[in-house]
């Protein structure tokens, strides 16, 4: 089970019957916040949140779990191929592009983020460790209460439950890899 493909599928079906983030949480008796983090892949949903969403959505649970892929052992993304992901508003600029979309049985999950000029979000906590590695531009990143500056080479590896979120201080977009270790259980 890919967590991309559950955030992707449960987004596609909450999309498809015309809901709000907010009227299924309601209908499915969680929090918006949860479901949030859920579909932009920043916690792995529980097996019984799972069959909360399947019973608000009127699907079957498996629907979540369907990924369609044939087993890969290896998977190369050519430059400028990364298929892109929305894991944050389209507003905020954060442009996502997953690195490993085909690769099934995964670990860990790579992407490519280009963050725009002067851009920032507010503070999430996932579940898992995350490594950053800054390709070009500035950025500070913020793990808690804490400030780090990031120059191109630079690499900052964390517990992504510590609150973090980046902010591009630059006049110019930054781009970075950045690979999420999702801890299930």
């Amino acid at each position: 089970m890919e967590i991309l493909d559950v955030a992707l599928n449960i987004r596609r079906i909450r999309q498809q019957k015309g809901l709000t983030l907010e009227k299924l949480a309601t209908a499915a008796g969680v929090t918006k916040g949860l479901l949030s983090q859920v579909e932009n892949i920043r916690v792995m949903p529980s097996l019984p949140l799972l069959y909360k969403l399947a019973g608000a959505l009127e699907v079957e649970a498996a629907a979540f779990l369907a990924a369609n892929k044939e087993r890969r052992h290896w998977v190369l993304t050519r430059a400028g191929e990364g298929v892109p992901v929305e894991r944050e508003h389209p507003e905020s600029g954060f442009r996502y592009q997953a690195l490993a979309r085909e690769k099934n049985a995964k670990v860990m999950e790579p992407f490519l983020l280009t963050i725009p000029p002067h851009g920032r979000r507010a503070p999430v906590s996932t579940q898992g460790d995350e490594f950053i590695h800054l390709l070009r531009g500035e950025l500070v990143f913020h793990l808690g209460e804490e400030s780090v500056p990031l120059k191109p080479g630079d690499s900052l590896y964390f517990e992504g439950q510590i609150p973090h979120w980046p902010e591009n201080p630059a006049g110019r977009a930054a781009e970075l890899l950045v690979v999420y270790a999702i801890q299930v259980g």
